[in-house]
């Protein structure tokens, strides 16, 4: 009889199963398990991104449509303002305004603002004061302009300064050069917090997939043993965070448009349109968007589960190559 060496057993049952194989994927549940509380927690963390990042994003959609409303505005209409001469009579100046800017081809219509009218404007510096009575306040007129064939506004302002003493004409140009730089910063302010948040995102999927491996070492040297691949057991691990990153997207797209809905309620129909109500929506901040606004939503959930699955895959891969 031929001696076996030693290092073989004689009752060596010879390779795995590939069956033993498939019944080990049950323990990878246990790797990281749906229901713990480091799970929970997990979602909590990464849902308050979600919405933080739904938070950037629409401030950033409200900005550029305020944005639009001012230009849009702007392109639509100028002022002129008359301010008050000595030895002449304020409302026959403003009559002369009004018939040089009525003849201007362009110019689609003219209004001179009344004296109650100029109160209001100044009401939110001065406050309601009948001292306004007893100062010489210029007045103003509004001017409306064909966006599509503008008047020539060089030429239209000498034409009023030359013939009506005291008047100037203003295209606002210079207020929309200073809005639409503060709305760019705040732009590139909102692009940002979503790449920090982006970037955070990543930190906190890797440091739970590297404390889930390191906690159930064991299980996963095991399922190599019995002959796992790395691919196999990291398509069990990143489906963990396609659901996990899925779930906290749709708790905080579901919270960033919940938000969204009630400043819309509260405060949304008070900027809705108009270069001032723009400037103030700049201001006080975020009002309601439109319906469509609301369908970039659905790009959190679908971005946070991506970001969640790419990250985990990669993450354990590469600590798989590393260390097993």
């Amino acid at each position: 009889m031929t001696n076996l060496p030693d290092h073989i057993p004689e009752n060596d049952p010879g390779p795995l199963p590939s069956s033993l194989i498939l019944s080990q994927s049950t323990h990878l549940s246990r790797i990281m398990p749906q229901s713990t509380t480091a799970s929970r927690t997990l979602i909590m963390v990464m849902a308050v991104m979600c919405y933080l990042a739904c938070l950037a994003l629409g401030t950033l959609i409200a900005i550029n449509r305020a944005v639009n409303t001012w230009t849009s505005d702007i392109a639509s209409q100028i002022t002129v303002q008359i301010k008050p001469v000595e030895g002449r009579k304020m409302n026959t100046e403003i009559r002369r305004a009004l018939s040089i800017l009525r003849a201007t081809g362009g110019v689609t219509d003219a209004v001179a603002l009344s004296d109650e009218d100029t109160a209001r404007l100044l009401e939110p510096w001065l406050g309601k004061t009948d001292i306004l009575a007893e100062l010489p306040v210029p007045r103003m007129i509004a001017v409306g302009i064909d966006a599509a064939s503008p008047p020539d506004m060089a030429a239209l302002g000498k034409r009023l300064e030359a013939m009506v003493p005291g008047a100037t004409l203003d295209t606002h140009r210079q207020w929309q050069s200073h809005l639409v730089r503060t709305a760019d910063t705040l732009k590139l302010a909102g692009l940002g917090v979503l790449l920090l948040i982006s970037v955070t995102t990543v930190a906190i999927v890797i440091f739970a997939t590297r404390s889930a491996l390191a906690a159930n070492r064991e299980v996963v040297e095991v399922l190599h043993l019995v002959g796992a691949y790395d691919n196999f057991i990291a398509i069990q691990v990143q489906w963990h965070f396609l659901m996990l990153g899925l779930k906290a997207g749709i708790i905080g797209g579901i919270a960033g448009v919940a938000t969204f809905v009630a400043l819309s309620l509260v405060v949304g129909g008070q900027f809705t349109g108009g270069f001032p109500q723009g400037v103030t929506a700049l201001v006080s901040g975020p009002f309601g968007l439109s319906i469509g606004s609301y369908f970039l939503f659905l790009t959190v959930p679908a971005f946070a589960t991506l970001i969640s699955v790419l990250t985990a895959r990669m993450a354990v891969l590469r600590i798989l190559s590393n260390v097993l």
